[in-house]
Protein backbone atom coordinates (compact mmCIF):
# COMPACT_ATOMS: atom_id res chain seq x y z
CA UNK A 1 0.00 0.00 0.00
CA UNK A 2 1.83 3.41 -0.94
CA UNK A 3 0.70 6.38 0.04
CA UNK A 4 1.68 10.07 -0.97
CA UNK A 5 1.99 13.12 1.25
CA UNK A 6 3.37 16.33 1.08
CA UNK A 7 5.76 18.18 3.98
CA UNK A 8 6.87 21.06 3.97
CA UNK A 9 10.41 22.39 5.20
CA UNK A 10 9.82 25.68 7.00
CA UNK A 11 13.26 25.43 9.06
CA UNK A 12 16.78 24.31 9.05
CA UNK A 13 19.09 24.24 11.61
CA UNK A 14 22.24 26.16 10.58
CA UNK A 15 24.33 23.41 12.39
CA UNK A 16 22.81 20.46 10.06
CA UNK A 17 23.06 22.53 6.76
CA UNK A 18 26.54 23.01 7.69
CA UNK A 19 26.99 19.01 8.19
CA UNK A 20 25.59 18.79 4.85
CA UNK A 21 27.79 21.27 2.76
CA UNK A 22 30.93 19.92 4.42
CA UNK A 23 30.13 16.83 2.53
CA UNK A 24 30.50 18.71 -0.65
CA UNK A 25 32.97 20.83 0.60
CA UNK A 26 35.64 17.63 0.43
CA UNK A 27 36.12 17.63 -2.47
CA UNK A 28 37.11 20.65 -3.55
CA UNK A 29 39.71 20.95 -0.70
CA UNK A 30 41.24 17.39 -1.66
CA UNK A 31 41.33 18.91 -5.64
CA UNK A 32 42.95 21.83 -4.55
CA UNK A 33 45.92 19.84 -2.37
CA UNK A 34 46.79 17.33 -5.19
CA UNK A 35 47.27 20.49 -7.17
CA UNK A 36 49.63 22.55 -4.59
CA UNK A 37 51.27 19.37 -4.13
CA UNK A 38 52.27 18.76 -7.51
CA UNK A 39 52.98 22.34 -7.95
CA UNK A 40 55.17 22.34 -4.59
CA UNK A 41 56.80 19.45 -6.40
CA UNK A 42 57.05 20.89 -9.53
CA UNK A 43 58.76 24.63 -8.37
CA UNK A 44 61.13 22.73 -5.77
CA UNK A 45 62.68 20.88 -8.50
CA UNK A 46 62.94 24.07 -10.63
CA UNK A 47 63.80 26.33 -7.56
CA UNK A 48 64.39 24.85 -4.52
CA UNK A 49 63.11 25.11 -1.28
CA UNK A 50 61.47 27.97 -2.35
CA UNK A 51 58.68 25.25 -3.96
CA UNK A 52 57.91 24.50 -0.26
CA UNK A 53 56.10 27.93 0.40
CA UNK A 54 53.06 26.65 -1.41
CA UNK A 55 52.63 23.84 1.41
CA UNK A 56 51.63 26.76 4.11
CA UNK A 57 49.89 28.72 1.80
CA UNK A 58 47.79 26.11 1.04
CA UNK A 59 46.68 25.17 4.30
CA UNK A 60 46.30 29.21 4.82
CA UNK A 61 43.99 29.39 1.54
CA UNK A 62 41.64 26.03 2.98
CA UNK A 63 41.09 27.91 6.48
CA UNK A 64 39.89 31.40 4.47
CA UNK A 65 37.41 28.73 1.72
CA UNK A 66 35.98 26.89 4.72
CA UNK A 67 35.24 30.00 6.58
CA UNK A 68 33.41 31.43 3.69
CA UNK A 69 31.99 28.64 2.75
CA UNK A 70 30.08 27.73 5.73
CA UNK A 71 29.39 31.69 6.23
CA UNK A 72 27.84 32.13 3.18
CA UNK A 73 26.00 28.71 3.97
CA UNK A 74 24.65 29.85 7.44
CA UNK A 75 23.58 33.47 6.15
CA UNK A 76 21.76 31.16 3.20
CA UNK A 77 19.81 28.92 5.72
CA UNK A 78 18.94 32.48 7.99
CA UNK A 79 17.66 33.86 5.36
CA UNK A 80 15.85 30.59 3.91
CA UNK A 81 14.38 30.66 7.52
CA UNK A 82 13.03 34.09 7.86
CA UNK A 83 11.51 33.59 4.07
CA UNK A 84 10.13 30.08 4.41
CA UNK A 85 8.14 31.72 7.67
CA UNK A 86 6.83 34.27 5.79
CA UNK A 87 6.30 32.69 2.25
CA UNK A 88 6.64 28.98 2.85
CA UNK A 89 9.20 26.68 2.62
CA UNK A 90 10.19 23.95 0.28
CA UNK A 91 7.43 21.31 -0.45
CA UNK A 92 8.42 17.77 -1.08
CA UNK A 93 6.42 14.50 -1.79
CA UNK A 94 6.86 11.48 0.37
CA UNK A 95 5.70 7.82 -0.27
CA UNK A 96 5.03 5.85 1.95
CA UNK A 97 5.75 2.02 0.78
CA UNK A 98 4.71 -0.71 2.96
CA UNK A 99 6.77 -4.18 1.58
CA UNK A 100 6.11 -7.19 2.64
CA UNK A 101 9.17 -8.88 4.55
CA UNK A 102 10.63 -5.52 5.27
CA UNK A 103 12.45 -5.15 8.95
CA UNK A 104 11.23 -1.70 8.90
CA UNK A 105 8.14 -1.95 11.60
CA UNK A 106 10.69 -3.81 13.99
CA UNK A 107 13.11 -1.25 13.31
CA UNK A 108 10.67 1.28 14.43
CA UNK A 109 9.74 -0.76 17.66
CA UNK A 110 13.41 -1.06 18.59
CA UNK A 111 13.54 2.62 18.05
CA UNK A 112 10.54 3.69 19.81
CA UNK A 113 11.75 1.58 22.58
CA UNK A 114 15.03 3.62 23.31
Amino acid sequence: MEREKQIEIRKLTIPSVLKATSYFLVIPIALSGIFVIFWSLFITVLEGPMGLIGLPLFLIGVIFYVGLYFGITALVTLIYNLFAGKFGGLVMTVRDVDTQGSNYENHMDDVSQV
